[in-house]
């Protein structure tokens, strides 16, 4: 049965657009005309508002918590620690003294690589490139798990390349100072997640308010219906008109879904993307990013 269960996505599609075709029907065409022009306005409405509230609700009530978060977690941590238990879950066949560690990570312009040399001359027989690639990977992981909240470890694997660099931040780590670690965290990683949330669920409000307002409105053009137009032409513009406020609200559906999956981790048994790309119709409106 679960196998299936991406059918209901498409039927919602197909069900919403065909409510607001009904509803546009009814209204007829001027009338729908009205709430159509009104409904796409509070549409672009919501996402330019959500676009300059999100970094402005993030600087006045999140940054400066996100700053000293980061600052504790990475002043808790020792950059040499990390990367000798690094080498040792590696098993490369030699070891470095954490002394050594500590001089290459000070000197050193590529750490990784000169850790790899390092390990090779003192006879290890993995290849320098599998050495330092094995290396790094551990400490990314690493420096994530425990520089960074669930969510973000969560979110930071589903939107990928809609943040920055982890790199940056595990450079930075073995080689400066907490605080730097923790504006380069915040920069790369931290900001570009929350403000995705933000700019989503800031979206979704605005909608939802502006299109409370925009029904009382529209209702006030209601005579408009009492103009002579030929009365199949009038209910299928309308119809025409009302499919175009299902398209916009099965959009809005589907970015609550996405926050709600960035949110999860991906982890839920219906609300995952793997459920969504088997949709036919949905998955479009997910993949859409008109918000990025």
């Amino acid at each position: 049965m679960t196998d299936y269960l991406y059918i209901f996505y498409d039927v919602c599609v197909v069900g919403i657009i065909l409510i607001t075709l009904h509803e546009g029907s009814k209204r007829g065409f001027l009338k729908s005309a009205v709430y159509t022009i009104l409904f796409v306005a509070a549409f672009f409405v919501s996402w330019f508002g959500a676009e300059v509230l999100s970094p402005l609700v993030y600087d006045n009530f999140i940054h400066e918590a996100v700053i000293e978060t980061l600052t504790e977690t990475a002043s808790q941590k020792d950059p040499v620690t990390i990367v000798s238990e690094a080498l040792t879950d590696g098993d490369y066949g030699t070891m470095v003294s954490d002394s050594e560690i500590g001089e290459l990570i000070s000197s050193a312009s590529d750490v990784f690589n000169e850790l790899a040399e390092t390990l090779r001359e003192n006879g290890s027989q993995d290849s320098k490139s599998s050495i330092a690639s094995g290396v790094e990977s551990t400490v990314t992981d690493e420096v994530k798990s425990f520089l960074f909240s669930d969510y973000i470890i969560n979110a930071l694997e589903t939107l990928g390349a809609a943040t920055g660099d982890m790199s940056e931040v595990v450079n930075v780590f073995l080689t400066g100072s907490a605080e730097e670690t923790a504006v380069t965290a915040e920069e790369e990683i931290v900001r570009p997640i929350i403000e995705f949330a933000l700019k989503i669920a800031l979206f979704l409000i605005l909608l939802f308010i502006l299109r409370i307002v925009i029904k009382p409105v529209s209702n006030m053009f209601k005579f408009a219906n009492k103009i002579p137009i030929i009365g199949t032409l009038n209910v299928l513009l309308g119809a025409i008109l009302g499919a175009v406020e299902g398209l916009i609200t099965v959009y809005g559906l589907a970015l609550l879904i996405k926050l709600i999956v960035n949110v999860s981790g991906d982890s839920l048994i219906f609300l995952n993307t793997d459920t969504i790309e088997l949709t036919y119709i949905f998955r479009y409106f997910y993949e859409l990013n008109i918000l990025a």
